[in-house]
């Protein structure tokens, strides 16, 4: 039996993609059980239906609307309960591994600890201990090249999710070089995503042939 895989997505879904893709190639040995999104909009559930994966928007949007921004107890404890819900979905696939391919919401201890026998994984593009924690990590690190004038090696990695964001054990890591002048954001973005999608499968064939 094929290792059990719940993916994680926010948008686009272009590294659900490349996973469908890897297993459609036979490069990838699993069972996509269930796609998860963040958002009703995300454009990955389209992607996930063309293939036959069940799908499942799990919005924390639903959980804290009406509550004013300023209160914090009532947001933090809606934000628990999120988690709590999202844990329960993704428990009900008894899933093998999971996976965050886009996935913009930090997942916290309360999620966490409901899920803790599965392994987690999350693509970052950043290389590990650089520019945690930001959705602007792309930008970041072009910004540092051109702003320092000198050559940066950044690049992205999928790790292991634990409480301290971006900072689990790197599974795979891609490394790029940046030249100050060399290329636009918008051009080194696209090479980013090129190497995502090549170690969004390589983490995932990774753990599963060691399941």
């Amino acid at each position: 039996m094929s290792p059990r895989v719940v993916v994680l997505i926010s948008g686009s879904g272009s590294n659900l993609q490349a996973l469908i893709d890897a297993k459609a190639r036979n490069e990838l040995a699993v069972d996509f059980v269930r796609v998860v999104s963040s958002s009703k909009k995300a454009y990955g559930l389209e992607r996930a239906a063309q293939n036959n994966i069940p799908t499942k928007v799990h919005s924390l949007f639903t959980y804290t609307k009406g509550l004013a921004k300023d209160d914090k107890m009532a947001r933090a404890s809606a934000r628990q309960k999120f988690e709590t819900d999202l844990a329960s979905v993704i428990l009900e696939d008894k899933p093998d591994l999971i996976v965050c391919a886009g996935w913009l919401l930090i997942l916290g201890p309360n999620f966490l600890n409901e899920i803790r026998q599965v392994p987690i994984i999350n693509l970052h593009p950043a290389l590990p201990g650089a520019f945690d924690g930001t959705t602007h990590a792309i930008e970041m690190a072009w910004k540092k090249c051109q702003d320092d004038q000198k050559p940066l090696t950044a690049g992205c990695m999928v790790h292991y999710v634990i409480q301290k964001v971006d900072q689990g054990e790197p599974v795979v890591v891609k490394e790029l070089e940046l030249v100050p002048g060399q290329e636009t954001l918008e051009q080194y973005e696209q090479r980013v995503h090129a190497q995502e999608h090549i170690a969004i499968v390589e983490a995932v064939q990774k753990i599963v042939s060691g399941l």
